[in-house]
């Protein structure tokens, strides 16, 4: 509670006023008894200067229509972090409790700051001192990631209610596409997303329709919707709604699938609607629509209860990572990693976990040596002090001399992507043979039950991380062929030490 009131005296023939925070009714008239008019008039000066202070960063949640704002600290407020990065904020909504996080839209930069997104983040300000030296900002959506801008880039929400990101050169760089639709202004709601609202409160355009590498509550993935791994720029994970589930890929051609969250579903009852993923409070939820439309099929990912701002992020490693806002840090903290409940608990499942063509045992990586060979190597660590970097061949694949590649042997070892096979290649030497005639295969895997006369055959056009295994435990027995070359002038240049 804020109590303004007198205490009986008086100075110079006026009241003095007494200010109080948060001190209950009963406290008030024995601290008026307590303390002098000097006492009195610094705890009012004090906290009126709080006041001040905390007035100068209320809420400004929303934007009209013709304006625009410059990237340049001499026009927009300038809020620096503990890390070297900053934010300049065009709208943003305060926290619902003293120590809450923030909701802001607009520029933000990485030290050195010397290349800015238009983004969405979460933040906190010191209510005392209007500044933020605690924790770094974190953006849940930009709109220009894969094109940073510069000092003096622009956005404008122009009066046909296009929102648009011009770099200081006046390049388009983004636009909302929403002009001709009765754009009102702009909003940002205390759920982060950034909307775009008509005359009558209507959502014309928002950024949950549109997302980059993060996942808020209360927003759902259509079918047909990606995100993309990211940092500042596009990165080679990417998780995308299909009919029938969420699926995890890494890039190459093909890309590779690495996780799969989805429904067994009959051909006979699959319905009209688009597949959809929703993150609400508590789960993440799968819903694939069957002929009866008012019973889906669905699914759940049971996740931590809120207890504040939460959000997922889809990381660099393929990581889909649970956040939560945690007032004793004034940052957000790790919950839980997505992508390990249930799906893959191991780290070694990983398309990166140990670079290309890395193997990990246990947690440990390493590079592929010929089965019952020590003395013939292919490989080599691409940096010694990092093995999780990866490998790299000493001789790189070359489609002139197909007449010089070999395949690596590597028994007990498994591949992640289970997704393209090789029809008619039931057996270990079909399989090899598939490989070695087609100059794009990088690697095939064989894998079979009890009888290895009979098994899939795997193709891989891009070696990421391998993984042993024990066949007893995974109940299956797999072995991984990988392509090497083995030319004369090769052979000849390893012999003189020359790799």
């Amino acid at each position: 509670m804020i109590w303004l009131g007198t205490c009986g005296k008086y100075h110079a023939g006026k009241p003095i006023f007494q200010v109080v925070s948060f001190v209950p009714q009963a406290s008030i008239s024995l601290l008026c008894k307590s303390m002098g008019p000097a006492g009195l008039l610094l705890l009012i000066l004090a906290t009126a200067a709080q006041l001040l202070s905390e007035a100068q960063f209320a809420e400004y949640p929303t934007a009209n229509i013709s304006t625009l704002w410059v990237n340049n600290e001499d026009y927009m407020s300038n809020l620096g972090f503990n890390d070297g990065s900053v934010v300049r904020s065009i709208v943003v909504s305060s926290p619902q409790t003293f120590f809450g996080p923030s909701f802001g839209a607009g520029f933000f930069c990485a030290s050195p700051c010397n290349a800015f997104l238009f983004a969405v983040y979460i933040f906190h300000i010191d209510g005392i001192h209007g500044e933020s030296k605690t924790a770094r900002p974190h953006v849940v959506w930009s709109a220009n990631r894969a094109r940073p801008v510069r000092e003096g880039a622009t956005v404008e929400l122009t009066i046909d209610g296009n929102l648009v990101l011009r770099d200081a050169d006046a390049s388009l760089v983004w636009s909302s596409g929403s002009s001709g639709r009765s754009v009102a202004g702009m909003v940002i709601t205390k759920d982060s997303n950034l909307v775009l609202f008509d005359h009558s409160n209507g959502t014309v355009w928002q950024s949950f329709d549109h997302p980059s590498d993060v996942l808020l509550p209360g927003q759902s993935l259509l079918e047909g919707t990606r995100f993309v791994a990211t940092n500042w720029t596009e990165n080679q994970f990417y998780m995308t709604v299909l009919p029938r589930g969420l699926y995890g890929y890494v890039e190459s051609t093909p890309p590779q699938l690495y996780y799969a969250y989805s429904v067994w579903v009959s051909e006979n009852d699959t319905g009209n609607g688009p597949t959809k993923v929703n993150f609400v409070n508590g789960s993440l939820s799968l819903l694939v629509q069957s002929r009866q439309p008012s019973n889906p099929h669905m699914s759940n990912i049971s996740l931590p209860a809120a207890k504040s701002t939460q959000y997922m992020r889809l990381e660099s490693d393929g990581h889909l990572r649970l956040y939560e806002w945690s007032q004793a840090e004034a940052t957000c903290t790790l919950l839980s990693d997505v992508t390990k409940i249930e799906r893959l608990p191991d780290d070694c499942a990983f398309p990166t976990v140990c670079g290309e063509y890395g193997i990990c045992t246990a947690g440990q990586c390493t590079c592929p040596f010929e089965d019952n060979s020590s003395s013939t190597n292919y490989f080599k660590l691409v940096n010694g002090r990092k093995a999780n970097l990866g490998c790299a061949p000493l001789n790189p694949i070359s489609c002139q001399e197909m007449q010089h590649h070999q395949l690596l042997t590597l028994t007990n070892v498994s591949y992640f992507d289970e997704s393209h096979t090789i029809e008619n290649a039931t057996n270990g030497d079909s399989c090899k043979q598939a490989c070695l005639k087609n100059c794009s295969c990088r690697a095939v895997i064989f894998r079979y039950g009890l009888n290895d006369s009979k098994g899939d055959c795997l193709w891989v056009t891009k070696v990421f991380s391998l993984q042993s295994i024990q066949p007893e435990t995974a109940s299956f027995n797999s072995s991984a062929y990988l392509k090497v070359q083995s030319s004369p002038s090769s052979a000849a240049n390893k012999k003189e030490g020359k790799v």
